[in-house]
């Protein structure tokens, strides 16, 4: 209950007065009786709560994960570039998974990171707490965390159509895969 009260007075300065000692020839005033009001039975419903809908574990069979977010599938585009950009850091695009998110409703990479298998997760567009990791980070800015290397970044076709948003990526890549 303190907490309570602590979190609802934060940013009030309360005073506690203290008891007021009584001098010669002053009358002490009476003291209040304190009146309760009786408390009102709360009334108890019960609301069925409606059962979590259950996230879906994505199977993954390679150490690298891509997560897209494209309604329909990889333009043709941005499907080459994609391969371009993999080449580039000497992954082998046959060996990558890459995960379009557009058409899921709940997903969880949770046991897919805890089984050790994905070692670089790469997203293009995809927030991480939308596959249920609460990971927050700024774009171009890779992290490790428990063995796996994390990059968000712009979708790929923003990418493509602009050369400051590709030398950032290319900056993210060489320091995820070259040290």
């Amino acid at each position: 209950m303190k907490a309570f009260y602590q979190l609802l007075y934060q940013h009030d300065t309360l005073y506690k007065e203290a008891a007021k000692a009584v001098t010669k020839g002053e009358t002490p005033l009476p003291k209040a009786e304190a009146v309760t009001p009786p408390s009102p039975k709360p009334a108890v419903a019960t609301v069925p709560v409606p059962p979590k809908p259950t996230a879906t574990v994505p199977t993954v069979q390679h150490q690298v994960l891509v997560l897209i977010d494209e309604p329909g599938g990889l333009s043709p585009s941005d499907a080459i570039f994609l391969r371009k950009v993999l080449e580039a850091v000497k992954v082998n695009p046959d060996q990558v998974d890459v995960l379009n998110v557009a058409d899921t409703k709940l997903m969880d990479f949770r046991p897919v990171l805890a089984s050790k298998k994905v070692h670089h997760l790469i997203s293009f567009g995809v927030p991480f707490i939308q596959v249920n990791l609460e990971i927050f980070m700024n774009r171009y800015d890779p992290k490790k965390l428990g063995g796996v290397n994390f990059l968000l970044a712009e979708t790929l076709p923003v990418i493509q159509s602009d050369e400051k948003n590709k030398r950032a990526l290319w900056g993210a890549l060489k320091a995820i895969f070259f040290g």
